[in-house]
């Protein structure tokens, strides 16, 4: 799966600009080469290896893209664990985010629409939960969980929304270090892409939107389960899946018309690309895949790992060249079998 942005000489991207206490994001016409390390243009897979943002007693958060560890405004791509039952303050974040559970359960409450009364919507193991920006919430955990975090665009406690507390999963101390590795950070390159509503405060009476899981791909040699995206969510603005490599095996030549994030965790994966160049990650790294990079996939072992998509992948922009080869994971009929899903989707 694979995702991304139009590329030009020039793009209408975007600045924080301060509008009394609040801040939001503005139009401002910047050169593409501005980017820090996430260069479209780049030509070649990057590293990206994790920075904790958040490491509290109740919480410690990963981010392997965001302003802090690619200093790139586009997106955040995060992965959290949180070690006992805890909660967050009440946010309302200028991003939208989306969630996928790994284990335990996220319980998300937002206002009634009477403004008085709390509505409680649970995430569950395997489940993926979409949240507008604007959107008013408070996170709760009843135990431990794991989950994956997007937020679009990147984080930014300028954006957060959030009321400070010390009585949170996180502490006074550990917000004031977040923004400090903000600040450290330097300027990010502006966000290729702004999300429709990031203004506003929605109104009450808006809940997440819990989407139920697709397997979008079924081969002999991989499974890709999509939780955002196209089929699984009707979203055309980005995808995020999960997939499961189940041997050694290898992908047909691509260069997909659009970016892609990947988080491994689990073995390992082997990026060919050029002219007999190579990248490897392995779990616990990530890779950033410029849009019309033509790359081969190889998975010299059984592999895990989360794929995110900006805007959301289609079969007709992944840029997939035929190539019969016995080792491909996707086969003839599986591949088929997406055309299909995309199209009555």
């Amino acid at each position: 799966m694979a995702a991304g942005f139009g590329a030009t000489a020039t793009c209408e991207a975007l600045e924080l600009v301060q509008e009394g206490d609040q801040w939001e994001w503005r139009p401002k016409k910047v050169s593409q080469s501005n980017n820090v390390l996430l260069d479209t243009t780049a030509g070649e897979p990057v590293i990206a290896t994790p920075v904790n943002v958040l490491d509290t007693p109740g919480i410690t958060i990963k981010e392997y893209f965001g302003n802090v560890a690619s200093k790139d405004g586009t997106v955040s791509f995060a992965q959290a664990t949180v070690h006992r039952a805890d909660e967050a303050g009440w946010q309302a974040p200028r991003f939208a985010e989306y969630v996928l559970v790994h284990s335990g359960v996220l319980e998300l409450l937002t206002l009634h629409e009477d403004g008085a009364q709390v509505t409680r919507t649970r995430v569950q193991k395997g489940s993926g939960a979409y949240l507008p920006a604007g959107l008013r919430v408070k996170w709760s955990w009843p135990g431990p969980c794991s989950y994956t975090v997007v937020c679009l665009p990147a984080y930014s406690p300028h954006t957060a929304g959030d009321s400070a507390s010390s009585t949170t999963v996180v502490d006074g101390t550990s917000r004031a270090s977040l923004a400090q590795m903000h600040q450290a950070a330097g300027p990010a390159s502006a966000p290729r892409y702004l999300p429709p509503t990031v203004a506003d405060e929605q109104a009450a009476g808006i809940t997440p939107l819990v989407v139920s899981p697709v397997d979008v791909v079924d081969a002999p040699g991989i499974t890709i389960t999509e939780h955002f995206g196209n089929v699984a969510s009707s979203d055309p603005l980005l995808s995020l899946g999960q997939a499961v490599v189940k041997g050694p095996s290898q992908e047909a030549w691509q260069a997909p018309a659009f970016d892609e994030f990947v988080i491994c965790t689990k073995g390992s994966i082997e990026f060919l690309y050029g002219n007999g160049r190579s990248q490897k990650i392995v779990a616990g790294q990530g890779v950033f895949l410029p849009m019309d990079l033509r790359v081969k996939w190889v998975w010299p072992e059984a592999t895990n790992y989360v794929v995110l998509c900006l805007p959301a992948f289609t079969p007709s922009l992944c840029g997939r060249e035929a190539e019969e080869n016995a080792t491909n994971a996707k086969d003839s009929a599986s591949m088929a079998r997406l055309e299909k899903l995309h199209q009555t989707a």
